[in-house]
Formats: C-alpha cells, sequence, structure tokens
C-alpha cells in the first residue's frame, strides 16, 4: 500500500512538473488579453456586431469626422467607439502642439486603436526645427523619406524640405512661419491651415488686423481664382507651374499705388530669383485696381486677357505693349498699343474687344 502511495505521488509530481514547463511557453495574461480583444461594431444598416482584431484590420478605413474607428464591409459603413485616451491621441496628431505630440505615449489604447492612429497619422512629418513622427506608440523625432503630409508646427520649413520629401499635403499651425518659396518644386495638392493662416480654394492667405494678404497657392493647381485682399506677396504664385487659367482682384502687390513699395506689375506674383510665369497660362481676369504701364511685361505667353470691370482710366495705353503672343483683350481704353496686327470692335458692355488677325 505504501509502495502505492509513493507511486501516485510520484505520478502527480510529474504532472505538475510538466504543467509548470509548459506555462513557460504560454502568453503572460495581459499577452493573452491583448490577443482576444474584441470590439462592438455599430453599422448603419442596424446591425451590431463583435469584430475581432483581425477582422476589425481587415475593414479599416480609418478615423470619422466625429471621431469613431470607420470600418467598411462591402458599401456598409460600421463604427467602432474608442476610449478616451484615443481622442486625446487623435487630437493631439491632428491639432496639438510638439509639446502636446511629445507626451504621448503612456495612454492605454486597445489594437485597433493604435492601427487607426497609425493608419491616419504614420505618414506625417511634424516639423519644427526638425522632423518628428509618430511610431504608433510615440511621437520620435525622425526624418523620414517621402511622407504623405507635412505639418509645420512652428517655425519655418527647411527650403526645398517639401519638394525634396514630395508631400501631397501640407498644414501650417498657428506658429508657423511661412511663405511661398517654400512650396517650389513640390507636390503639394492640398493645404489647410489654423488662425491666424486661411485656406480656400487651393488658396493660402494671411490674416492681421483686418487685412488679408495672399501668401501662396497649391502648385499643382491649373485654374484660381483669387478672393478679395490687400496684398499679394512677391512670388505668390511662383510654385503653380501648370497654371492655366487665373482670376486675379488686382493687378501686382496691390490694387492701388501705395508708396515705394508698390509693385504693379503682373508677373510680380511670379517673381523667385527670376519671372517664373507659366507657359501653361493663357487665360488671365482681372476684377479691380489698375494696369500700370508695361503690366504684362514677362508674359510673352498670355494669350487672352479680360479687364472688362476696371475703368479707361485706370489702363494705361501700353499696359499691354509686351504681351506678344496676345490673341484677344478685353478693355474699357479702347486707345491700346499692341503688336502685329488686329482687329476692333465695341462690346455690349462698352468695352472694346481686340483681336489678333
Amino acid at each position: 500500500m505504501v509502495k502505492r502511495k509513493k507511486i501516485l505521488f510520484l505520478i502527480v509530481g510529474a504532472v505538475l512538473s510538466a504543467v509548470c514547463i509548459l506555462s513557460l511557453f504560454l502568453p503572460f495574461p495581459k499577452a493573452a488579453a491583448r490577443a482576444e480583444e474584441n470590439y462592438l461594431c455599430l453599422w448603419e444598416d442596424g446591425r451590431e456586431t463583435f469584430e475581432s482584431y483581425a477582422s476589425a484590420f481587415s475593414m479599416l478605413q480609418g478615423i470619422g469626422e466625429e471621431g469613431s474607428i470607420e470600418l467598411k464591409q462591402g458599401t456598409h459603413v460600421g463604427r467602432i467607439t474608442p476610449g478616451e485616451d484615443f481622442s486625446i491621441y487623435n487630437d493631439a496628431l491632428s491639432k496639438g502642439s510638439l509639446l502636446d505630440l511629445l507626451l504621448l505615449g503612456n495612454g492605454a489604447l486597445s489594437r485597433i486603436e493604435r492601427a487607426a492612429l497609425y493608419r491616419a497619422y504614420g505618414r506625417t512629418a511634424y516639423y519644427s526645427v526638425d522632423a518628428f513622427r509618430y511610431t504608433g506608440d510615440k511621437v520620435v523625432r525622425e526624418n523620414f523619406e517621402h511622407p504623405e503630409a507635412v505639418v509645420l508646427l512652428s517655425g519655418t520649413l527647411e527650403k526645398n524640405y517639401l519638394a525634396r520629401t514630395e508631400a501631397k499635403e501640407l498644414r501650417l499651425a498657428a506658429e508657423a512661419e511661412f511663405s511661398a518659396d517654400r512650396l517650389l518644386g513640390s507636390r503639394v495638392a492640398k493645404i489647410t491651415a489654423d488662425a491666424p493662416y486661411y485656406a480656400e480654394n487651393d488658396l493660402l492667405y494671411f490674416e492681421v488686423a483686418g487685412q488679408r494678404r495672399l501668401l501662396a497657392a497649391v502648385p499643382t493647381t491649373t485654374k484660381l481664382t483669387v478672393g478679395d485682399c490687400d496684398y499679394v506677396d512677391k512670388g505668390a504664385l511662383a510654385a503653380c507651374t501648370q497654371l492655366e487659367e487665373l482670376t486675379l482682384p488686382f493687378a501686382g502687390n496691390a490694387k492701388r499705388n501705395f508708396g515705394s513699395s508698390y509693385d504693379g506689375t503682373f508677373a510680380w506674383l511670379f517673381s523667385s530669383d527670376a519671372f517664373l510665369v507659366p507657359k501653361t497660362l493663357k487665360k488671365v481676369r482681372i476684377l479691380g485696381g489698375q494696369l500700370v504701364s508695361r503690366c504684362f511685361y514677362a508674359c510673352p505667353e498670355l494669350e487672352e486677357v479680360d479687364v472688362c470691370n476696371l475703368s479707361a482710366e485706370d489702363v494705361s495705353d501700353d499696359a499691354f505693349a509686351d504681351m506678344v503672343g496676345w490673341k484677344c483683350i478685353h478693355s474699357p481704353n479702347g486707345n491700346l498699343i499692341l503688336t502685329g496686327n488686329y482687329t476692333k470692335r465695341i462690346a455690349p458692355c462698352g468695352c472694346t474687344v481686340f483681336e489678333r488677325i
């Protein structure tokens, strides 16, 4: 009997030892819980489902406007409501300061929350003297190639940074210091901005003390209508190498001569180290201000100009003298000095239409 008990104790001991050894190879409770995450998803068609990380990730679309995590299954859209820490991360990564970004890293985020944040911000370069990047866990200093978007948090961008990285989007925070020459050679197709900057219709303005300046425009645009503004920065449109049509509130840097800093030439908008009026630009409409003598200097490729809204006395006789490639000019001044042979006719508005023969 004693011998049987000893044998039984030995067997039980062996089993317990085997269990202990096997447990060393099993995941810790925290890791196991993480692997078993499930998320309640509310679908637009009224369904409620619990999704695993694998299924949720396969349907992940991104972060919705209201801050939910969006999934898509065929034509159906579903939403996962994230936790409070997710909102803190999302706010910091979408509109926070550098300090807000650097304080991230201690949040209790689920795997799908981290995936959604990385999908939205992992290819964004946050710039403030140096470049920073969100890793999926925290924000670190890192210069990485080809970010999809650049956020200028403060200070100015390194010259040619946008061109070198080939970023498609640019956002300017309130503390940014930006000028149009930073867009030269870039592929930026979208600009957003925080006050005092203002982005609208592919154009970037700066507003202070009730005055609005045109700073720059999206380089890839082909058609622009500049809104009402008080001043235009030199070279504001110099990066727009594909521009075909342009409507302006005035030519030059302001509506009227305001002193020694006034420049009334059209090429002011495209002036960098040289005049960069694009050869693709053929049609221009100017709604106000004045056309000074030789206004269209360095614009040999322009073909059509409409200045119907101006008064005759605000259009100099030789305003178009350098526009050697012109085909049609609509002007309230019928005494223009033009190159080549042309016909003249009076339009219903009372302006003179000059047409090249």
